[in-house]
């Protein structure tokens, strides 16, 4: 039982990313460029639909696997990444439709990113990992735990993520207290409609009335960005959403037998204010629980130092 009541839902759900999160999701899913592999610490593996996974490999040792979150990149876990391969092997990838791993092939769903994962630990022959994932990188490692359980499996750490993103009466721990499924299969069907109006929209929002001014339909910029967007494919990631908004990993997480830490940022825009903690603490009696009081979604960026040393005294300790 939980200690105390999470907050009421809001009538809309919040934007899910400030102004500059938005543009680095647009940069990572390739909608403003598209960076290049830096030759060196690169590696790959094809997937058993041959689909092309760039890995970054760093350091040696124990293998501990970084999966980033929805928007992101390896990149977004380059300063925990480098400290980290002082003492493991690291291995960091850019998943389906995310940085580097594009042109896409098929529909990626949380079931195809946990078999990827799966392909992944098998062609590097990882065994005994320690397996950290951010948000939708979370929601994987649930995914692979729930289909492959944890016999290759050394520990397992979750960032910033609730195991059911949607609510209802009786779940109030998903996105923002009170984003239903409802809610979030019209933002979904929305982008399916018209991407360039829904985004341009969102950014603008973000941005303030200046902005949203420049991203207008009569605009010079929003014509322009909505001649580009309109090209732009982003079926496979609308489907990966509505996958993740299915996703209840409640009882997997019930059962689980590895040694668990929950990081989470006190001013999560996602969480704050929800007894995520607490959840977690009654769920998983095992489970270490971290919460960074300063930090929001990503608090192994905003706090890299601290990141490493807990998670190095969690595998000390645990693994």
């Amino acid at each position: 039982m939980l200690d105390s009541a999470p907050p009421e839902p809001p009538a809309h759900p919040p934007p899910l990313t400030g102004l500059r999160g938005t543009l680095r999701a647009l940069r990572n899913f390739g909608f403003v460029g598209v960076g290049k592999p830096t030759a060196g610490d690169y590696d790959s593996f094809t997937a058993s639909d041959g689909q092309m996974v760039p890995v970054c490999v760093l350091g040696s040792g124990a293998p501990l696997v970084l999966v980033h979150g929805v928007g992101c990149s390896h990149h977004d876990w380059m300063p925990v990444a480098r400290r980290l391969a002082r003492r493991h092997c690291v291995l960091a990838w850019d998943a389906r439709g995310h940085g580097s791993c594009r042109p896409v092939l098929g529909t990626i769903t949380l079931a195809r990113l946990g078999s990827d994962l799966a392909e992944m630990i098998d062609h590097f022959g990882l065994d005994r990992s320690v397996l950290v994932g951010h948000s939708m990188g979370a929601l994987t490692l649930m995914q692979y735990l729930h289909a492959h359980g944890t016999q290759r499996v050394a520990a397992v750490v979750l960032v910033d993520q609730s195991p059911r993103i949607v609510t209802d009466e009786s779940w109030r721990l998903g996105l923002f207290g009170g984003c239903s499924a409802a809610m979030l299969s019209a933002l979904i069907a929305g982008a399916r409609r018209d991407l360039p109006d829904t985004l341009l929209k969102e950014v603008g929002a973000l941005g303030g009335a200046w902005l949203t001014r420049q991203l207008a339909p009569e605009a010079p910029l929003g014509r322009l960005l909505r001649r580009r967007l309109q090209h732009i494919d982003v079926t496979p990631l609308l489907d990966l959403a509505e996958s993740m908004a299915q996703a209840d990993f409640r009882a997997s997480l019930a059962r689980l037998d590895a040694p668990l830490l929950v990081v989470l940022g006190g001013r999560s825009p996602h969480y704050a204010g929800l007894p995520l903690d607490a959840w977690y603490r009654d769920t998983v009696r095992h489970a270490q629980v971290s919460v960074y009081a300063g930090a929001g979604h990503s608090p192994h960026v905003s706090e890299p130092l601290r990141f490493v040393r807990e998670l190095e005294r969690f595998i000390d300790d645990h693994a």
